[in-house]
């Protein structure tokens, strides 16, 4: 399959952090160290609310970005979320920045996340598996014309 490829995501916040207060070894498992700083930056502490509010939209762009690339087997370090210089949610895979958007948004108690990108053929994708296996990958590059 190529084209625009979509996934989205809805976490419920009180349940993440639940997760974590039973199993504190579900940071490391699920977020890289560099997440886990961002989330604390600022001055904000580990466990509050805003820094759990903040891991489950993280949790939430991870499950986003597995939906949109075609691969729900990807590991959660596969995908990482940075925070770029001007606030902006960054997708990265396998340490590479992604050509993916992402938008991320935390409020009453849920944390949800958008991810949207055109299949490229990524390592991980749809049409990448495809490629590996013997079919012509997506010869198409992505549309440079459309105006913002």
């Amino acid at each position: 399959m190529s084209g625009l490829r979509t996934g989205c995501d809805l976490v419920d916040i009180a349940r993440l952090s639940a997760a974590i207060d039973r199993r504190p070894a579900l940071l490391a498992r699920v977020f890289t160290s560099r997440e886990l700083a961002d989330t604390r930056r600022d001055g904000v502490a580990q466990g509050s609310e805003v820094e759990r509010a903040r891991l489950a939209a993280r949790f939430a762009a991870k499950e986003a970005t597995r939906k949109a690339l075609g691969d729900l087997r990807l590991p959660f370090h596969a995908v990482e979320v940075r925070t770029a210089e001007d606030g902006a949610p960054r997708l990265y895979l396998h340490g590479e920045p992604a050509p993916l958007a992402c938008s991320l948004s935390h409020d009453g108690g849920v944390a949800m996340a958008v991810v949207v990108g055109v299949d490229l053929g990524l390592p991980g994708t749809v049409d990448h598996r495809a490629a590996t296996e013997g079919a012509p990958p997506h010869p198409d590059p992505p549309p440079t014309d459309i105006p913002a």
